[in-house]
């Protein structure tokens, strides 16, 4: 008996430094000096916010548009110009933030689209990481937050007045009120009162604007009031002799007498004056759209200031990864259009600012070739948390930090499957090459002599050699981000099937017709 008592003793001790070891572990996630070692992530998304349309990035509108908020984060961290989306529509764009894959792999190739039930979520990689997590906002697609503590999302578009949350419990309750403000009083509500604050927080504020019909409180509804609004220097462009493929047959055109349903008849009821040139249709909806625009863009940007101060009044503010971003880029007039969905570059570059003074210098300009499936590994970098295997997109941690990684990215690949003008390619540093289904013709742009891509070189034999290695790096681009024609062609219907146009203008009344 004696000899066996230093065996029970031993064994009692073990289990007490077990124990032990077991409760710092957990004091290590759970206490918020450990919080306060990674940051707090606040993910600021709009809906179709071209970057154009942001002072900070310089462009014909920097003395039009109302964004001192998003230019003073520009200010105060770094201000990315060549980031792109994978697919410019509103769905897939979100599946591939929060997945960190193409649209091919995770399964959303359109609006209102269904993430595969496989695929990786940085919400729920924080979650599992000890992160409070939550989305407000716009949601658009078929399943609700997964991975979240809390939300409150809204079902599909959603509206600008009077948006209706739906909840984790399966509940809804509709809020009086301009949606932008709505959205940005139930963030403060959670950040004030309902989050864990011994956790560090994720918190995903994600806005309907600027998104068409582009509407806005009435506390501005004064801005640029009677103020004609300098155009884009593309607005009238030839697109039947410019870009027959790929501008030609979008519908999202300003006027064109050819176009399925352009912006003009859209609006025509709400028009001061009316014309019957096709030249001043083009204006005259220009100043229409882009007025309010302007306008919603105002008021998301004074709520954004809104969660800012509450963060820097709580001490907050530089222990917070701020990302603000849109779901893609969006025509503001440019080629005579609006809307997105088409690889060219204001449809296909979303505006990126981020803020994190701790390893982030301030005013800093990044031109490296960036993506939308890159925000979830940059955010789970931050947060000290590996990245799935299966996410494609990498982190942007080492740019914001202002290193050059050698073997950082030098192509994207984009496909656009939703409708005409189906079309894949590439965009490189310099070179654009675009596919179409049903046709061997294509598309290709100098970026670096026509960075607003008003001439297709594809028929330049002095750019032949250019096009052939372009093709190679899209081949092989293809296949490192599994994807094959064979899948394009499959999920694209052919050009043979409409000849690269719109539908007959008989079938298309008929079918507007039977939608009323």
């Amino acid at each position: 008996m004696v000899g066996s008592e230093p065996v029970e003793e031993s064994v009692t001790t073990t289990m007490k430094t077990f124990v032990l070891c077991a409760l710092l572990c957990g004091l290590c996630v759970s206490t918020p000096a450990a919080a306060a070692s990674r940051p707090n992530i606040l993910f600021l998304m709009s809906d179709d916010h071209a970057l154009e349309a942001i002072g900070a990035y310089g462009s014909w509108l920097k003395d039009y548009v109302h964004t001192p908020t998003l230019d003073r984060l520009a200010e105060e961290g770094m201000r990315f110009t060549n980031v792109c989306c994978n697919n410019s529509i509103c769905s897939p764009s979100r599946a591939s933030i929060i997945t960190g894959q193409y649209s091919h792999i995770n399964g959303g190739l359109n609006l209102n689209c269904s993430v595969e039930a496989d695929s990786p979520s940085y919400i729920i990689e924080l979650q599992n990481a000890g992160y409070a997590t939550a989305v407000v906002g716009k949601w658009h697609m078929s399943h609700w937050p997964r991975g979240c503590d809390d939300y409150a999302v809204t079902k599909g578009q959603g509206s600008y007045f009077n948006p209706t949350f739906n909840h984790p419990d399966g509940s809804q309750a509709k809020k009086e009120g301009y949606y932008a403000d709505v959205y940005t009083d139930w963030a403060l509500d959670w950040l004030k009162r309902k989050r864990d604050k011994v956790k560090p927080f994720c918190l995903n504020l994600q806005f309907k604007g600027p998104h068409h019909p582009y509407d806005y409180p009435e506390r501005w509804a004064h801005l640029h009031e009677g103020v004609e609004i300098p155009e884009p220097e593309s607005l009238h462009e030839d697109l039947e002799a410019s870009s027959p493929l790929l501008k030609k047959p979008s519908w999202s055109q300003l006027y064109d007498g050819d176009a399925e349903r352009p912006y003009y008849h859209r609006h025509e009821s709400e028009y001061p004056r009316l014309s019957e040139d096709p030249k001043e249709r083009r204006s005259i909806s220009y100043q229409h759209m882009i007025h309010k625009y302007l306008r919603c863009v105002a008021a998301i940007d004074e709520n954004i200031k809104r969660v800012l101060d509450y963060l820097e009044a709580e001490g907050l503010k530089d222990d917070t990864l701020m990302i603000y971003t849109s779901d893609q880029g969006y025509w503001l007039g440019q080629h005579g259009l609006y809307d997105k969905r088409l690889i060219l570059e204001e449809s296909l570059k979303m505006p990126l600012l981020v803020r994190y003074p701790k390893e982030i210098a301030a005013g800093n300009v990044n031109e490296k070739l960036a993506m939308n499936i890159d925000f979830g590994p940059t955010m789970l970098d931050f947060a000290g948390v590996p990245r799935p295997e299966a996410m494609q997109g990498v982190s942007l941690r080492p740019l914001l930090q202002g290193k050059a990684p050698a073997d950082w990215r030098t192509g994207i690949f984009y496909a656009y499957y939703a409708r005409t003008p189906y079309h894949w390619g590439i965009r490189n540093d310099r070179y654009k090459l675009v596919c179409f289904p049903g046709t061997d013709e294509i598309e290709f742009y100098d970026l670096k002599t026509d960075p607003f891509e008003m001439t297709n070189q594809s028929q330049n034999a002095e750019y032949a050699t250019r096009i052939e290695a372009t093709r190679a790096q899209l081949v092989s681009l293809m296949d490192e981000v599994g994807v094959t024609e064979e899948f394009l062609h499959a999920h694209m219907k052919s050009l043979k099937s409409t000849g690269g146009k719109k539908q007959p203008k008989k079938n298309r009344k008929a079918k507007e017709k039977k939608a009323l």
